[in-house]
């Protein structure tokens, strides 16, 4: 064997070995309680016809603490801006229907917080309450 060919050959016996390795899976970290005891929370729809200054403040409410969330679990982030998600989507049209300029502030506020929930930037959520805090009281103290 020639002596390039044979450095070539140990060259990849050491980078394949070398891949091999133990996996260590911490598995306290990531557990789902399946037990029958376990609870489950069921969150009632939101009404379509619910008034838009209570959509307003349940939305400013979920949105308070949800860096906070972030940081502590990941999934319930989700959750949480799950149901961000599901008061928007009612209140977003009647705050295009009465002022459609508003739309967009209200919008960078939960894209925020999407942001936030689903990369996990804790960051982005905190700054979309205080925008969310600002239009919310700008708006309704207009209306």
């Amino acid at each position: 064997m020639r002596p390039r060919a044979a450095g070539a050959a140990a060259l990849a016996a050491v980078l394949t070995l070398g891949a091999c390795g133990t996996t260590f899976v911490d598995e306290t970290i990531a557990t789902i309680d399946t037990s029958p005891d376990a609870t489950t929370t069921t969150v009632a729809r939101v009404a379509e016809d619910a008034p838009l200054d209570e959509l307003l403040i349940d939305i400013e409410t979920l949105m308070f603490d949800l860096d906070q969330v972030i940081i502590d679990d990941d999934l319930q982030a989700l959750e949480v801006y799950a149901r961000i998600d599901e008061l928007w989507t009612v209140a977003e049209p009647q705050i295009r229907s009465n002022d459609p300029d508003d739309v967009f502030n209200f919008e960078q506020a939960i894209g925020l917080a999407r942001t936030g929930a689903e990369r996990r930037r804790p960051a982005d959520a905190s700054k979309g309450y205080k925008i969310m805090t600002d239009v919310i009281d700008a708006y309704l103290g207009r209306v």
